[in-house]
């Protein structure tokens, strides 16, 4: 029997999904852009049900932790870095807060911003042991390269482009045999394009294939939405032989 409790883990607001017996491992979950983490239950409770114990963190300025208006233009461009900055900074404390209560491993996926979190959150911690990356990106400056040239909007400012660098996980991540980075995404998102996912696995990729412990997987006929297939996928990544080892 799937228990469930809210709790503070160091000073973030969590959902905590948990199954009956001992956790097979550990999972961050983060949600997406104006969303909360009480709209993230079925999808903790489909992965508690796999035998994982999952955190769902609140985002800053989401949920419990305030409210943006999440619809307006200049409301993402100006919330949007800083809010995965933090997320990103608070997996660390959370990841070493989760190892202190467990030995189970710890591995970390979010969808659409959570997925930027995810990604950037796995390049900064090596205790979490994996990560699925659900239209989200792994090539920051990429990302934001094609969404201003898609919007019409001008190149960013030079100081704003070098922190994007600094903290873009695309050339800080060390790729290693017991460390999977499992990318899934919608090939007709028009939110989060899956360009930056197919430049990262590309240059992952050079003039072979990618490396064995990297898997991008494209979904037709989908809108950055989590599917079904996607589910499929992620509990094969985490519940084959030595996948969270």
């Amino acid at each position: 029997m799937i228990q469930e409790r809210k709790l503070e883990l160091a000073g973030v607001p969590c959902l905590e999904l948990s199954p009956g017996e001992a956790p097979a491992g550990q999972v961050l979950l983060y949600h997406g852009w104006g969303s909360t983490m009480a709209s993230y239950r079925f999808f903790a409770s489909v992965v508690a049900g796999w035998g994982f114990r999952v955190t769902v963190p609140e985002l800053p300025l989401h949920g419990e932790r305030g409210s943006l208006d999440y619809g307006g233009a200049e409301t993402l461009r100006a919330h949007f870095w800083p809010i995965v900055r933090q997320g990103v900074g608070e997996a660390g404390a959370l990841a070493d807060e989760l190892a202190r209560r467990s030995d189970a491993p710890v591995a970390v996926v979010g969808h659409s911003t959570g997925g930027f979190i995810a990604a950037g959150a796995f390049a900064a911690q090596p205790r979490l042991r994996s990560a699925a990356v659900i239209n989200g990106s792994c090539a920051w400056v990429r990302f934001e390269e094609h969404y201003r040239a898609r919007l019409g909007i001008g190149p960013m400012a030079a100081e704003d482009r070098a922190r994007l660098e600094r903290d873009d996980p695309f050339p800080r991540l060390r790729l290693q045999p017991e460390r999977p980075l499992l990318l899934l995404h919608c090939e007709g998102d028009t939110t989060v394009p899956v360009d930056s996912q197919r430049y990262f696995a590309d240059a992952l990729r050079g003039d072979g294939e990618l490396p064995e412990q990297v898997r991008l997987l494209e979904f037709p006929r989908a809108d950055h939405v989590i599917t079904l297939g996607m589910l499929e996928q992620l509990h094969d990544f985490w519940t084959r032989p030595g996948s969270a080892d």
